[in-house]
């Protein structure tokens, strides 16, 4: 109960700063903010509803790894500018908001992975296999997640990310599909990462495509429109 009146407090202390972050009310809108349990933990999620969403139908997931910090003006910009995409109108799309600066998804354990996700599934009728995507450090937590559970997920895609060195991909990584996206204009060592990334799951995933995204940078701007690094995952 201390931990969920805790993480009240932090909601209400941020909508301000939410609010102030240039994004359009109507897209603030689509989203709602959700609490949820596990044994353990207590977690706060921005979630996007399914078109004519029925609690007794069971959904495709996309869980969206902010950058940054990750907390929620964080969290909603990255909805705006890179995970709001027609695709998901039938998904549920899930961005976990981080509840302090320490508290990154790249750094979480598997454990702790677990947790969130198990949280996620006791809230909503979910499919069993999920499509995960992040930018910058969401970009380096969605591998993270996936290296944890491989068998929980059917793609990656992360618009910049990369494998981090000290993750060794296996056998178990065989069906994923992965989109590596980054900005024509970000900077050279989100682009170096992309590729090497490319080189090292080349052999092992299923498929992985390099998405350069024309005149972005490292934080994409919310006129562009996210669908072109989401295309070569949904249309063969």
């Amino acid at each position: 109960m201390i931990r969920l009146l805790v993480l009240i407090g932090f909601i209400f202390s941020m909508v301000g700063r939410a609010q102030d972050s240039g994004i359009p009310s109507e897209i603030l809108n689509e989203l709602e903010t959700i609490i949820i349990e596990s044994e353990k933990d207590t977690f706060m999620c921005r979630v996007v509803y399914p078109a004519n969403y029925n609690p007794e139908k069971e959904y495709k997931c996309f869980l969206g790894l902010s950058g940054g910090n990750q907390l929620l003006p964080v969290v909603n910009y990255s909805y705006a500018a890179w995970f709001r995409s027609g695709y998901f109108k039938d998904y549920f799309t899930i961005l976990p908001v981080a509840q302090s600066d320490s508290n990154n998804f790249k750094n979480y354990t598997s454990e702790e992975i677990n947790s969130l996700l198990a949280a996620i599934n006791e809230k909503f009728r979910l499919s069993p296999t999920w499509l995960i995507g992040g930018t910058s450090n969401g970009g380096v937590a969605a591998f993270n997640f996936v290296a944890a559970f491989p068998d929980r997920f059917e793609g990656i895609i992360v618009a910049p990310g990369y494998l981090p060195e000290n993750i060794q991909p296996t056998e178990k990584w065989n069906h994923l599909k992965v989109i590596l996206a980054y900005g024509k204009l970000d900077g050279d060592f989100w682009i170096k990462s992309t590729k090497t990334t490319a080189k090292r799951l080349k052999k092992i995933v299923k498929s992985v495509i390099i998405v350069p995204l024309e005149e972005q940078c490292h934080v994409l701007e919310i006129k562009f429109n996210a669908d072109k690094m989401y295309d070569p995952y949904f249309i063969p």
